[in-house]
């Protein structure tokens, strides 16, 4: 029977390690700039970015909104002492309130992340930096992140790697334990986890999508799906109660499909030989 659970690769560590290493000195940038959340996936790039190229060339930055960020701070601190990394603190609310008309929820929430978009971006023009992003594979396969806000970024270092192959290289990568267990969350709203808003746990969506990406259709798919490997804290953060139905399977790979254009910004019709977006994309 084939096995749905996404295993990290045995070489993962150096090939994300050399890929940071070829595109930082491709660039010709002097720093890494790295915005730091307090959870799990900024830790590991954090720390994958010092391997890499040194901590003196890594810049760490938290961005907290209001009251929203307390906890995350500490976080975040912890990390950035683990990577032997210098973080600055700057505070993103004057800017988030600094528009002419009220938000909240989510319009509120993209707002905060493309406002750490600026200040990464600021920051990195300013001393010659390159802006790394912090989105798993998980993550930009459902479209999980804000356009031009954290879904902007110079190099995803971990965009191949589902969530649970990210927990997994955090522990390699000794990643303080605290961080690697905190429930995942992008801290937008208060309260708010990932798992909470998706509806699944991320060990199960990790095996639709690895299924999905080989082909699989949606009543094979649940079938296959082993659940021993989620939490019951798990389960209880998304309100999901096992076995999953075809119908299930079927909303991620459409949150997948719906997403496409979160994944593909430059939508260009094909009209020339050589079209930007399209087979200009990586030859030039």
């Amino acid at each position: 029977m084939m096995d749905l659970i996404p295993r990290l690769h045995r070489h993962a560590r150096v090939i994300i390690r050399d890929f940071i290493t070829d595109r930082f000195r491709g660039s010709g940038a002097d720093y890494l700039v790295i915005g730091l959340s307090g959870g799990l996936d900024s830790a590991v790039v954090l720390y994958l970015a010092a391997e890499a190229v040194g901590n003196r060339r890594v810049k760490a930055f938290f961005l907290p909104y209001g009251g929203l960020s307390d906890v995350d701070r500490s976080f975040s601190m912890e990390a950035a002492k683990g990577a032997g990394v210098d973080m600055q603190e700057i505070d993103i609310t004057p800017l988030v309130d600094s528009l002419p008309f009220e938000t909240e929820g989510l319009v509120k929430g993209n707002i905060q992340a493309r406002s750490r978009m600026l200040i990464l971006y600021a920051q990195a023009n300013g001393e010659n930096g390159m802006v790394v992003g912090t989105s798993n594979k998980t993550e930009l396969l459902l479209g999980y992140f804000t356009k031009y806000g954290d879904g902007a970024a110079d190099i995803y270092p971990i965009g191949d790697l589902y969530k649970t192959q990210v927990r997994e290289l955090a522990r390699e990568l000794n990643v303080p334990p605290d961080i690697i267990e905190r429930p995942p969350s992008a801290g937008l709203v208060k309260g708010q986890t990932d798992e909470g808003e998706l509806g699944f746990p991320y060990p199960v969506l990790d095996q639709i999508l690895y299924g999905y990406l080989r082909h699989l259709n949606a009543s094979g798919i649940a079938d296959l799906l082993d659940y021993s490997t989620t939490s019951v804290e798990e389960m209880d953060r998304s309100g999901f109660e096992p076995p999953i139905s075809t119908e299930g399977v079927e909303r991620v790979i459409s949150r997948v499909l719906l997403s496409r254009h979160k994944r593909c910004p430059l939508a260009v019709p094909k009209i020339e030989i050589s079209t930007p977006g399209l087979d200009l994309r990586e030859r030039w």
